[in-house]
């Protein structure tokens, strides 16, 4: 499994993420299923912290980006043994795995106030692996002397195939939703969700897109009038598909305040994309040998510039 982690090159990858980072440069960023792996001993590889790879690349664009400590969930960690000697079948090293939400924040947008979270209900998994956690993290920022909070989260998926549901996951993708639900009806300012949300926009999976729109929510890609289909997931999991395979749109920007609460309309303008998407996106990657095209994500991103009212701008 290690080894298919290594042959999607993520170092490679990064490079790609931040050159769409740095063409759009957006205030905040909402990441999900950041990876880091640590190894007990480090016998034969180095760590490989994702987010940490992720700010040097910016770094070198000049591009100021933190990630506060407590804007960033915890939502699974395991250890287990990497290598054995053959002859006394003993563990030589042990690979500690760990997945988080994060949320980046660019240098010059003040932050108030931080925060992050797990879900009460997580996914069990078999052979006696400690359940996984889904997670969030929030962050209130103040631009042009006017608070936000801006959410990012990652729901369990509830399918087991395109427009399909598994009795089981829904349990918990519901759970997940309904709790969420409560954490951004808590929120005082206007409010920014963001994340890979796993319900299909069309709503032929989950009901948690299509609630969050009846509770409010403006969908920035449709707000924006976004080109296209607007899918966003999933290319293959060795990211080597030649051709894209982008099939539904689960992973969205949506933002609510008052006036979207009351009246179902957002007052302003967006302008949103998808990036990571084309065949120019992909990146050449040798960590197998042998030089290879992958795609910077399985997910595209989504970009959108929200203009709320007349001269708000965020």
């Amino acid at each position: 499994i290690y080894g298919d982690v290594l042959a999607t090159d993520f170092e490679a990858r990064a490079v790609a993420i931040a050159d769409q980072i740095a063409t759009h440069q957006p205030h905040v960023l909402g990441l999900n299923e950041v990876s880091t792996f640590q190894f007990q001993y480090g016998f034969f590889h180095e760590d490989l912290v994702f987010l940490d790879i992720l700010l040097a690349e910016l770094a070198e664009r000049g591009l100021d980006y933190a990630a506060p400590v407590e804007a960033r969930s915890t939502n699974f960690q395991i250890t287990l043994p990497i290598s054995y000697d053959d002859v006394e079948c003993s563990p030589q090293d042990a690979l500690s795995y760990t997945e988080y939400d994060v949320l980046l924040v660019r240098g010059d947008v003040e932050v108030d106030d931080v925060d992050n979270g797990n879900f009460a209900v997580p996914l069990p998994l078999p052979y006696g692996l400690p359940a996984k956690y889904s997670g969030w993290a929030s962050v209130d920022i103040r631009h042009k002397d006017l608070p936000y909070r801006v959410f990012s989260t990652h729901l369990e998926p509830a399918d087991d195939g395109p427009c399909s549901v598994d009795s089981q996951l829904i349990q918990v993708h519901g759970a997940q939703a309904y709790e969420l639900m409560g954490l951004l009806d808590a929120s005082p300012y206007p409010t920014i969700l963001t994340g890979d949300l796993n319900s299909d926009a069309s709503g032929c999976t989950t009901s948690t897109y299509p609630d969050l729109v009846a509770a409010g929510f403006a969908d920035a890609w449709i707000v924006g009038g976004g080109a296209g289909s607007g899918f966003t997931a999933n290319q293959n999991d060795d990211l080597r598909n030649a051709a894209s395979e982008l099939f539904h749109r689960i992973d969205f920007i949506l933002y609510r305040d008052d006036f979207t609460t009351r009246t179902g309309k957002f007052r302003g303008s967006s302008h949103v994309e998808r990036v990571g998407q084309d065949l120019a996106d992909r990146i050449t990657s040798s960590a197998t040998g042998s030089a290879v095209m992958l795609w910077p994500s399985d997910h595209a991103g989504v970009v959108a510039e929200l203009r709320v009212a007349p001269g708000r701008r965020h």
